[in-house]
């Protein structure tokens, strides 16, 4: 049975989640601008409340982004840390796919229906992903992108259309809006969310090594590829 501790803080707020013996805990705050202080604290609470270490993991899961540059070099700081003490591998989740996955798991979907996470990247611009929910998962339909509000065109689809996050603070300017009943932007990506895609892509194989757990932050490609 697969034990796996998640860790989350692309954004304002910071969470961690545990899975072990076939029990899910996690600690979801708010927390503006204060992620070194109380990531790690948060991470020591949960495991000692389980009364297990990180010897007993067998991987950890991060949110690696889009998100706050800040945020995620934290949290890949943090992973690439315990990973290293305890040797375990990790296993990097989209934040985007994590919006997305947290706020499926609350609602009653039909598979087809089409999920759309938006972050708020600010400089007039959002990070955008496009996914579709299948048998009880977020499934990438397209590459999570760095956008312009009026790049943003929204197909029509056979199934549901909803929109998660920040970034639909943007919807006024994008090419084809969408019923305000279908989105909520007042949501945060959560280590649960991040969680329940660790354990299926460790379950697949699909980790790495603590050296390989770094940030996705698009911009940075985006502006490389353009010079």
């Amino acid at each position: 049975m697969t034990s796996l501790l998640a860790i989350e803080a692309s954004t304002e707020a910071c969470s961690v989640a545990l899975l072990h013996k076939g029990r899910q805990t996690e600690d979801f705050r708010l927390l503006p601008r204060a992620h070194t202080r109380y990531l790690l604290p948060m991470i020591d609470q949960i495991l000692s409340e389980k009364g297990i270490c990180l010897s007993d993991l067998d991987a950890i899961g991060f949110s690696a982004g889009p998100g706050s540059f800040t945020g995620l070099r934290v949290c890949a700081g943090v992973v690439q840390g315990l990973a290293f003490a305890a040797e375990k591998p990790v296993v990097a989740v989209s934040t985007l796919q994590a919006i997305a996955q947290g706020e499926a798991d609350c609602l009653e979907l039909a598979d087809g229906d089409i999920l759309l996470p938006a972050l708020d990247a600010r400089m007039d611009e959002l990070y955008w992903g496009q996914y579709r929910y299948l048998n009880g998962f977020a499934e990438l339909i397209a590459e999570d992108s760095l956008r312009s509000p009026e790049s943003i065109h929204i197909a029509a689809s056979e199934g549901a259309i909803f929109g998660f996050g920040s970034g639909w603070v943007y919807a006024p300017r994008f090419a084809h809006g969408l019923p305000s009943a279908n989105v909520n932007a007042e949501v945060y990506p959560r280590a649960q969310a991040v969680l329940k895609l660790a354990v299926r892509a460790f379950e697949r194989g699909d980790y790495m090594s603590a050296e390989q757990a770094q940030p996705v932050y698009i911009r940075e490609t985006v502006a490389w590829q353009k010079s």
